[in-house]
Formats: structure tokens, sequence, C-alpha cells
């Protein structure tokens, strides 16, 4: 996960990089921001972002990996419990979709950080395909795969592909949700709060179980 911090140096130092690095990567992407506007921002030598992170791309790395470990491992924890309470049976559709969307929406709605990360992971198909790869393998790979083999087992008159693109939907709506861009607050003409999780997710539930729940694909 995030790179281990050298023994004798500040952690406070290196946490005030991964918070500054992430709202600026989160804004103008990895390309274009540089390890000067960090340590600019930063009112800090840029010497002590390679001695942190050795360099760019390892501090954009250690943003990313931070808050997806505590997503992922957030996930995973839900989805345990949700196993648990099925037992042997196959596990309810809404709790898998709950599980999948609850962590970073929770994240994205407690502190600017959070939000930060999620348009971040957004945004993350822009940055060089070497490190979107990477990330996504390393991080995401393992969740989404266990959560892949949960669908099929709940939803068996589905096709693997139609899952596969069902849950791509899922990923791309809860990412628009949790980036609060005000278009709900337009669009419902103030009735409807883009950061209110108690009004959001009832809905996205809603919406994402009934999707799942179409009928297959017709060929």
């Amino acid at each position: 996960m995030t790179k281990k911090l050298r023994p004798h140096s500040s952690n406070t130092t290196a946490l005030r990089l991964l918070d500054i690095a992430e709202v600026l990567f989160s804004e103008h992407g990895y390309a274009v921001t540089t390890v000067r506007d960090i340590a600019a921002r930063a009112k800090v030598n840029q010497a002590l972002i390679n001695y942190h992170f050795q360099n760019k791309k390892g501090l954009f790395n250690a943003v990313f990996e931070r808050r997806a470990s505590i997503i992922l491992e957030e996930r995973n924890s839900l989805l345990n419990e949700a196993k648990a309470r099925a037992k042997n049976k196959p596990v309810p559709l809404r709790e898998l979709i709950y599980a999948f969307i609850y962590p970073p929406l929770r994240m994205a709605s407690e502190d600017k950080g959070g939000k930060s990360f999620v348009k971040l992971q957004a945004r993350l198909h822009n940055e060089p395909k070497s490190i979107e790869n990477a990330l996504r393998s390393k991080l995401y790979d393992k969740t989404s795969l266990r959560f892949m083999d949960e669908l099929k087992l709940t939803l068996p008159k589905l096709s693997e592909e139609s899952i596969s693109w069902r849950l791509i939907f899922v990923m791309g709506l809860y990412l628009y949700v949790a980036s609060n861009t005000g278009r709900i607050e337009v669009i419902s003409k103030g009735r409807c709060k883009g950061g209110n999780l108690a009004q959001a997710i009832p809905e996205i539930l809603d919406f994402c179980e009934q999707g799942f729940l179409a009928p297959p694909t017709q060929p």
C-alpha cells in the first residue's frame, strides 16, 4: 500500500505532501501537475518529495493507494458481513450493491480529501496507461472479481457479459454522484442535495437493483 515513510522522516511533512498532491492531481491530472507545483504549494524544497516518495510517479501512486486501500478494505468487510448473514445462500442483490457503492460515497462525503480522491479516481483513465493499468490491476482487480463471482451466484439467469456491463454502469454512477457536481441541485430545483447520502443511497440502490434485474440482454 502507501510507501512506508523513512524512520527518521517527518510524518507530518509526508502527509501534508500527500494531501496537497491529492488536490493538485485531482484538479489538473498527472501530466500537468509538476513536482515544483506540489513543493511550492507545500512550501517545501522539491528534494523532500524525492526523499519521501522517490519521484512524481511514486508520489502519485502513494496518493492513490492511501485512500483506495481504505475503500477496498471497507468493501471487502461489508461483503464478508453480507456473506455471513446469507450463510450458504447467495447474497441478496441489494446488499452486494450497497457493499460496492457505499465506501467511496462515504469517503467523498466526509472531507475534501475524500472528494478529491474520488475525482482523481474518476479521471484515472486520462492518466498515462502505464500508471492507470498498474494501479487498477494492483488495487482493484481482486476485489472487483470477487464481486463478480458473488453477482454470478445471485443472478444465475444473467450472462457473465451482462453482469460485467451492468457492474461497469454502477461504477460510473457512483463516481459521478460522489463527484457532487451540483447538477442534481439544478435539475431538482434544490429539492435534492448531492452530498446527502441518506437521500442519495436509497435512490442509487433502487436504480442499480432494477438495472441488474432487467431481463437478460438479447444477442
